[in-house]
C-alpha cells in the first residue's frame, strides 16, 4: 500500500507491472502495432504522416489521398516521415508547495508516482530515458540514456528529494527553486523529437515559464500532469474548517455562500491554468491525488492538447 505521506522506494517498484497497462507517449507508435513486437528506431515511409500537397508529375499514385482529393476537387498526395525512437524526459516537482493532500496521499506523492509509472513504460519499451526531479534547494538532472542505465538512478533520486519534504515542512519558509529555471536548465537536455512530461501542481507558472515551454513546444512533445487536490470540490456547505501550516493555524467558519467563493475561484484558476498551457500546445492532464493514479493516466480527453 502506497504511503499517504512519503514515496517509499519499494512501492515505485512494484509500479513495474502497473506501467504494462498504460499507453505509450503521445505520437509514439505502441508496441506491437507492426509486424514485429516493438517498432525499431527507424522506419520507412508511411508510418508518420506529416503533411498534404498537390500532386506533382511523377508522384506516386499510391500516395493520393482520394478524400482531400474528392474535397478540393483536384489531386493532392499524403506526405510521411520517418518514424524513429522518440526520447522520454521527465520533470518531476517534489517541492515543497506540492507537499499538500487532503486525502489518500500528497501531490508530491502522486507526483513521484505519476514519474514511476512513465519511467517503467519507458523502460518496457526501450526507450531513452532522461529525468530533472526539481526540489525546493536543488535540481537533479539525468541525461536521456538507456533506460535500463538510468531507470534506477532516477527513482532513486525521486525518492530521496520526497523524503526530505517532511524535514522542510518544519523549517520556516524559504525561496525554492522556480519551474521556470528547471525549465531552462532541461533545454539542453531534450533531444529533438523527443516527449516532455512535466509533472506539478504549477503554481508558480510564470511569463518565463511559457517562454521557455513556446521553445521547447517547437521542439517536442509536451504533456502536464496538474496534480491537484479536489478539497474545493469537496467543502460543506457550513461548518468550522481548521487548517495549519508552518506552525500557523487557523479556523474559518464556513457558510454556503463563502464554500461557492471558494470553489469558483479554484475552479477558475485551473480553467485558466489549463488554457494557458494549450495555448502554447501543451497536452494538459488533471490528476486528482485523492483518487488513485493509474485509472486517472489511462483515460483519454478529446480535448487534450488542442489550441483554443
Amino acid at each position: 500500500m502506497p504511503q499517504p505521506l512519503t514515496l517509499e522506494m519499494a512501492d515505485l517498484m512494484a509500479l513495474a507491472g502497473d506501467a504494462q497497462r498504460l499507453d505509450n507517449p503521445p505520437g509514439q507508435i505502441p508496441p506491437g502495432a507492426l509486424t514485429g513486437e516493438r517498432v525499431s528506431r527507424q522506419q520507412g515511409r508511411g508510418l508518420n504522416f506529416d503533411s498534404l500537397r498537390r500532386y506533382q508529375p511523377g508522384d506516386d499514385v499510391r500516395l493520393i489521398d482520394w478524400k482531400a482529393t474528392a474535397r478540393l476537387r483536384s489531386p493532392w498526395i499524403r506526405l510521411y516521415n520517418e518514424e524513429r525512437e522518440r526520447p522520454v524526459f521527465l520533470l518531476v516537482d517534489q517541492r515543497l508547495e506540492m507537499y499538500f493532500g487532503t486525502r489518500l496521499q500528497m501531490k508530491s506523492v502522486a507526483a513521484g508516482n505519476i514519474a514511476g509509472l512513465l519511467a517503467w513504460r519507458s523502460w518496457h519499451d526501450g526507450d531513452r530515458l532522461g529525468c530533472a526531479i526539481l526540489g525546493d534547494d536543488e535540481l537533479a538532472l539525468h541525461p536521456c540514456r538507456a533506460p535500463k542505465r538510468n531507470l534506477m538512478p532516477i527513482l532513486t533520486d525521486v525518492q530521496r528529494i520526497n523524503a526530505q519534504l517532511p524535514a522542510h515542512y518544519a523549517q520556516h519558509p524559504r525561496q525554492t527553486v522556480p519551474l521556470s529555471d528547471a525549465l531552462q536548465r532541461i533545454v539542453r537536455l531534450l533531444p529533438s523529437g523527443s516527449w516532455l512530461g512535466i509533472i506539478s501542481d504549477f503554481h508558480d507558472l510564470d511569463a518565463r515559464c511559457d517562454a521557455v515551454l513556446a521553445h521547447l513546444r517547437r521542439r517536442c512533445e509536451i504533456t502536464a500532469y496538474v496534480t491537484l487536490d479536489d478539497l474545493h470540490r469537496r467543502l460543506p456547505p457550513r461548518g468550522q474548517l481548521a487548517a495549519y501550516y508552518q506552525d500557523v493555524s487557523t479556523t474559518l467558519n464556513l457558510t454556503s455562500q463563502l464554500s461557492d467563493r471558494v470553489q469558483q475561484s479554484v475552479t477558475e484558476r485551473l480553467s485558466q491554468q489549463q488554457r494557458r498551457l494549450q495555448r502554447l500546445g501543451v497536452t494538459v492532464k488533471n490528476v486528482v491525488t485523492g483518487e488513485a493514479i493509474l485509472p486517472q493516466l489511462q483515460q483519454e480527453d478529446v480535448h487534450a492538447g488542442k489550441r483554443i
